[in-house]
């Protein structure tokens, strides 16, 4: 058995540690996890496009370029499209938010990474992903009371990289997560908040950016035009998402360094493996 390499040493991490190695890892796998990112959206956002869901943009557009023109009637969508969007919106929820999670924490642990191995961790947990995203679901809704509900979802944040990391079931992930967490709120708290502000940064940016290119580029139909305002956007934005992800997964691993010595049961799993370990 190949002994695992961490991509970086596990040691106890800033916060500027955690958002500087984001980028890093990200950058050294950027084929992955965009790939990932992208190719994950791309069934909804098909449909969505060709449902005609956003007609009422195509008509907006009309209006800016032809300020005297009558306004234009909208078709409405496709019924039958806009219906069979829901169920697969539903069975790719797994897919779409934990497969950058099995990507990353292989990719931290060294461990062999392929689009293939991360599909298949992530169909071998697919029940216990959906569990956990129906408890997010729920906790989420504790936004109504912004301080329950940023307490909530910051404890449970841990949630997902314990599932894939330790197989857990999903009582013991948000025990583990709660545990994890303990004493670390304001820690993990403020990572959170740094690696979203800073992907939503970089997210209106590139979308600003191409979706502006976009609209303003001379001589495309309006249906073209419209797709490719609506696929750049949601594109740009799905491309920002693994620096969240590996935010996170750095954080998961530097609280088991601080609370468990992560570190040095890494280490002692990497000597056993060893040519020439007794064991």
């Amino acid at each position: 058995m190949a002994v695992p390499v961490p991509a970086l040493r596990l040691r106890p991490l800033t916060l500027m540690d955690v958002l500087d190695e984001s980028f890093r890892l990200y950058r050294a796998n950027f084929p992955l996890l965009a790939g990932l990112a992208i190719g994950l959206v791309i069934p909804t956002l098909a449909v969505q496009l060709l449902s005609g869901g956003y007609g009422g943009l195509g008509a907006v557009i009309d209006g800016f370029s032809n300020l005297g023109a009558p306004t234009p009637n909208i078709s409405p969508p496709n019924p039958f499209l806009g219906l069979i969007q829901y169920p697969i919106q539903l069975a790719l929820v797994p897919f779409q938010a934990g497969a950058l999670f099995a990507a990353s924490i292989s990719i931290v642990l060294g461990t062999p990474v392929s689009l293939r191995s991360v599909l298949r961790t992530v169909l071998n947990r697919y029940w216990a992903f959906w569990g956990l995203s129906l408890l997010y679901g729920v906790a989420g809704f504790a936004v109504l009371c912004p301080p329950l509900g940023i307490w909530l979802l910051t404890r449970l944040s841990m949630m997902i990289p314990v599932l894939f990391t330790e197989l857990a079931p999903i009582g013991t992930a948000v025990d583990r997560s709660w545990r994890l967490t303990d004493h670390a709120f304001w820690r993990t708290f403020a990572l959170l908040t740094l690696s979203l502000i800073l992907a939503y940064v970089v997210q209106g940016a590139l979308a600003g950016v191409f979706v502006t290119a976009a609209a303003v580029f001379p001589g495309l139909a309006t249906g073209l035009r419209v797709i490719l305002i609506v696929g750049l956007a949601s594109l740009m934005t799905q491309l920002v998402q693994p620096l969240v992800v590996m935010a996170i997964t750095l954080l998961y691993f530097d609280l088991r360094v601080r609370k468990e010595a992560f570190d040095l049961e890494l280490m002692a799993y990497q000597l056993a493996l060893a040519p020439g370990s007794a064991s």
